[in-house]
């Protein structure tokens, strides 16, 4: 046996679990079901598209002045909450115009609000060190737009 090469059956191994790990990576996660909205409430989805250049701090959201959730870089979540006005304003480092959103609701009714995060916008820069803060934005998507949006990320919604 040369010196340095593996056995035959440890290089084997090594292959076979390389190919495992790559088969795993490509596989699909399963969907997640879509639960109808309850009878006389509104649905209001949060999401963030995976993006690894971008923030993986969670994104906590307000929603009429109390906190409602957080969502991650590539993830997504909903609420059922009751018909009526909402006022919906990610929590950010900075305030910017745009960042927050208003949304009337009716009974069955579904809205998607994409969290955007531009952290290029609240950054500094100098010889000594380099800061930079989250500003996320939250901005309705249209349904079919989102819906096809969270599939990508999660599998199905």
């Amino acid at each position: 046996m040369a010196r340095g090469s593996a056995p035959f059956p440890r290089r084997w191994l090594l292959w076979a679990s390389a190919l495992l790990a790559i088969a795993t990576g490509c596989a699909e996660r399963a969907p997640i079901a879509q639960v109808p909205v309850p009878a006389g409430q509104a649905r209001i989805w949060f999401y963030r598209t995976w993006l690894p250049s971008e923030s993986l701090n969670l994104a906590n959201i307000d929603v009429n002045g109390v906190y409602f959730g957080s969502v991650e870089n590539g993830g997504a979540f909903y609420r059922d909450v009751p018909p009526g006005n909402y006022h919906i304003a990610p929590q950010s480092f900075a305030r910017d115009f745009n960042q927050d959103t208003n949304v009337g609701l009716v009974p069955g009714q579904q809205v998607y609000v994409k969290i955007l995060d531009l952290t290029s916008w609240a950054n500094s820069v100098s010889v000594s060190r380099n800061i930079q803060r989250d500003s996320f934005y939250a901005w309705l998507i249209a349904p079919q737009v989102a819906q096809v949006e969270i599939a990508r990320d999660h599998g199905g919604i």
